[in-house]
This record gives C-alpha cells, structure tokens and sequence, in this order.
C-alpha cells in the first residue's frame, strides 16, 4: 500500500512537525487506500485479490481501534511505522522535529516517562509499570501521586538514547494514540495495573487528570496531559464502541460497558457529569489462585479452611468491603471450592468475572443486565434473575448487588430459588449489610414491616466475609462473621465474629453455630461429613 500522496509539507522543514500535521497525514493515507478503486490499477486477479483483503481488513481494524484489541492495535501501529519508513521517509533529522521528540518545558516529563515505559516494556511487557514503580520506589508510604521530580529522575539513572528504529516504533505509537487510540493514557491502559481514569480531578476547563489505580491505591500522574475537552470526548467514546453498545447522549449521560480485553469501562458525560470522564478497571490481572495462594499472613489456614466448608455447606455468602479491596478476586477464588456437580448461574452489571474462562469444565452461564446500555429498553437485573432462575441453575452468583430490586429479588429467592447465593456488596459491617437489605425489601414493596424485612434478611444471608485495604494498599480478610437469626435478641439477630485479622495473624473467636452445621452437614458427601466432624470451624 504505498503513498502516492505529495510530501512537499515536510520537505526541509526545520521547524517542529505537529502531532495535528502527523494524524492528518496518517489519515489522509488511510482515506487514500480505501478510496482507491483497485480494478483501475490494472493488476492481475491474484494481486487484486490481495490488496481488496489488505483494504477490507485495514477498514475492519480501524473500527476496532480502541476497544482493548490489542492484535488491532499493533496492526495498526505497524501501519502507520511502514507510512512514515516508506511513505513520508521518515529519517533521522526529520524524526527530529516531530512533536515527540522536540517537546520542550513541562511536557518534557510526559515524553520522558512515555520512553520510560517503551523501555521497560521491551523488557517486562505488560509489568512494565509495575516494574518501574517498584524498581525506582515511586509510590513509598500513603504517597498517592508520581512526580515530574521522580520521572525525571528516573530517566537520568536508567533512561537512554533511543536507536532510529526505536524512535520511529515510539512515535508510531503516539500517532496512533492520537488518532485511534486512547491519546495520554493509551500505553497505560494496556499495562497490569488495577485500573486507569481521566477527568477525574482539577478545575473546570483543564485536564491534568491522568489517574491510575494501583494495587488498590488511586495514584494521581499529574505530567500526562488530556489537553482539551474535545479529546476527552474522543477518548470516551472510543471507550464505548466495542459491540457498539449505543450512543452515549445527553439524555443518557452515561455507560457502562467493556472493551475487548474485558475490562469494565464507565463512561460520563455533560450534563450528567461535570466534564466528560471515564474509569476502566483492568479484570485481566485478577490472578487465577486458589484461596491458599490467595490468602496469606499468619495461620491463613483458619479463614482458608473456613470458606471451603461453606461453599461446601450451601451457605449464602457476602463478601463484602470498600471498592478496589479485593471482593471480585476473593470471589473467584471462592467458586473453585464449589462442588463440581453444581451448576452456576451469574448476574453481573458488566462482565467482570469470566468464571467459564477459569473453570473451562465447569458448568456456568453469566448474564448481565443491559439497561444503562441504551436509551429505550434494555434488560435490568430483576428480568435478568427472573431468567436466570430458569436456567437451572443450583448456585446463584451476584457480582455486586448495587440495586434495591435485585437485592430484594436476591433475598425472595434465596428462600425458595437456587440452593446458595454469593454475592458483593459495598457494605463496610454486617449490620449495614443486614440494613441495607432490609431497606431494598422495604423500597420494592416486598414487606412493610421493618422487622419481618429484617427477619427475612436474616434468615437467608448467613456469612458476611469483610476485606479491608490498607492505605498503603494491602489487602486482607478483616473479619469473617456469621448472622444467627435469635427472636430473643432485641434485634431479632446475633452477629457472631468467627475470624478476625488482628494485623499480624488470623484468630479464631468462635465456632459456626450449631444450627447452621447442621444444616451445611445435609449438602456434604459422607466422605466430606467425616472430614467436617473432625475439624474445628
């Protein structure tokens, strides 16, 4: 696909070739190719054939761009290197003065770190942030932000002369970042981080709000740039074509979707939001482990041991805790102990556990609502579990029970429907667990009585399994608690603490009541009962 275009533009040019003149130029390549009628070429039918495939998949891969596909990114940032190697003829003085590599003042630090991360990812791949911030100690203490200072300094002691090759691969990258791609953040959101945003922060009318989420930390890079409003929208709504959800409006401001690689994206709009923004959470560097690999500290066999016997006993479980502690992996973690002949069923908002892609043998379905995808119609998670139940289903999972109809959906069904449930929620004890549950069935018209809404609570949701996240981003079961239904209580409920983390080591406080063992004991093998019998849970 060679260029045929002028390059009298650049043809001596001394002063700095913009990132505008750059995208414009790819651009006006790519609309040249796919306008070409090839038939007038008059080359032979193999050649023809060729270059209509070579054009198909070039126009297939543009609308992809963007979405989390990271085969169509590098296509079409080989595309763009062979355009300025063969097309422009790109050599080492020109190079010079491309926008990269004559940035001056304080973007200075942006390219520094862009070519930080190039480096490092030749190296470490997708670790390549993770790599620089533990090798060079950015983030010590409760730190939440990377300085110009530590970027800058960084550079100095590992930073390099790239080789021409290298320098055309890295520009190649920028100009496709900015013309498909995700502009500032483009390189970061590919990388094994917890999650990258934007808009989130600073006055009206500036973007200097690149964030990402780290180890469950929110950590601020003051030095990436979104520039203008204009390519925050056009960031944002790349995030939104994969699957081509709908159209994000000003009727409805935003989205909730996900992009290719699966990670969850949330997009948001004027006049629902102050500026556009957007939050991606990466699910791709959720580790496959089991919950003796996930749970460490000291005698991590108690709470390790104590989850497996309720997934065993058919016990309804929440897991619950601030966003970004660990409820999604823990969750996972905790289907592996599930017996194998149980069907599973799961309800999410956006696909986030992909449990059929870690247990391949296993019998699963995942539906998620649809609702806040379109601006008329859609599924919400009340019709969603009404089908789910009809799927036969044994063991319910709730990705994150964030709404009043499906958690009292959760706690009428719990009763009569699948044999357990386990669920996430955003509740920072068990009694606002328990009362916030209680206040959804009140809200749908379930029950008017808060002490029968209550009653019913209590007697379906048995196990709260809280995590905590340390400012300095550790993350740990903080307690492991059961809910005894007692009428002799003024509340009409005990809540009995059965594992705590004291900060050093897990302790056992007390046993699962009798009641529930029994009734975990009716779902266990008689290999398993023999095995329950003898151990002190």
């Amino acid at each position: 696909m060679e260029e045929t275009g002028s390059l009298e533009l650049f043809e001596g040019k001394q002063q700095e070739i913009t990132r505008q003149e750059l995208v414009e130029r790819v651009s006006e390549h790519v609309n040249r190719i796919l306008r070409r009628n090839l038939y007038e070429l008059k080359l032979d039918e193999k050649q023809t054939f060729r270059l209509l495939r070579q054009k198909e998949e070039l126009r297939r891969y543009l609308k992809e761009a963007g979405t989390g596909n990271l085969q169509v990114k590098e296509y079409l940032i080989s595309f763009i290197q062979e355009f300025l190697l063969n097309g422009m003829k790109m050599d080492e003085e020109m190079i010079k003065h491309t926008f990269f590599f004559s940035e001056k003042g304080s973007r200075q630090a942006a390219v520094r770190f862009d070519i930080l991360l190039f480096l490092y990812k030749e190296q470490y791949g997708s670790g390549a942030m993770e790599k620089l911030i533990e090798e060079h100690g950015l983030l010590s203490g409760t730190e939440n932000v990377i300085t110009e200072e530590q970027i800058e300094h960084v550079y100095g002691v590992c930073g390099r002369k790239l080789k021409f090759i290298e320098q055309i691969e890295l520009l190649s990258r920028k100009i496709y970042a900015y013309y498909k791609g995700l502009g500032a953040i483009d390189e970061l959101r590919d990388m094994k981080i917890d999650g990258v945003s934007g808009g989130v922060s600073g006055k009206e009318g500036t973007y200097h709000s690149a964030w990402i989420f780290y180890h469950g930390r929110s950590v601020w890079l003051p030095f990436l740039d979104f520039e203008r409003e204009e390519e925050m929208e056009r960031i944002s709504r790349n995030l939104c074509r994969y699957h081509q959800p709908g159209e994000i409006s000003r009727k409805k401001g935003y989205l909730v979707h996900e992009m290719a690689d699966h990670a969850r994206v949330v997009v948001a709009r004027p006049d629902f939001a102050e500026n556009w923004m957007f939050f991606i959470r990466k699910l791709d560097n959720i580790p496959e482990v089991s919950l003796q690999q996930l749970v460490t500290g000291g005698h991590a066999e108690i709470p390790v041991e104590l989850l497996k016997w309720l997934m065993k006993g058919c016990q309804v479980t929440a897991v619950t805790g601030m966003q970004g502690c660990g409820k999604t992996t823990l969750l996972t973690a905790m289907v592996g102990e599930i017996p194998e002949e149980y069907t599973i069923r799961v309800l999410e908002l956006a696909f986030e556990l992909h449990l059929r892609e870690r247990y391949q043998n296993r019998n699963i379905v995942t539906f998620r609502e649809t609702a806040g995808m379109m601006e008329h119609g859609g599924i919400g998670g009340q019709e969603a579990l009404e089908v789910q139940k009809k799927t036969d289903g044994a063991v319910s999972i709730i990705g994150e029970v964030v709404s009043a109809k499906v958690a009292s959906w959760m706690i009428e069904s719990g009763q009569t429907g699948s044999l357990f449930t386990i669920f996430t929620h955003h509740a920072k004890s068990t009694r606002s667990l328990l009362l916030s549950l209680r206040n959804s069935l009140l809200k749908e018209g379930s029950f008017q009585s808060e002490r029968v809404a209550l009653e019913q609570v209590t007697e379906v949701v048995r196990f709260d399994v809280h995590l905590h996240m340390s400012r300095e981003g550790q993350r740990y079961i903080e307690r492991i608690s059961e809910i005894v239904p007692d009428t002799e209580s003024p509340e009409g409920y005990r809540i009995v603490e059965l594992v705590r983390f004291d900060g050093e080591r897990y302790v056992k406080l007390h046993t699962i009541s009798e009641t529930t063992r029994a009734e975990m004991v009716k779902w266990l093998t008689k290999e398993e009962k023999e095995a329950f019998f003898n151990v002190d849970i």
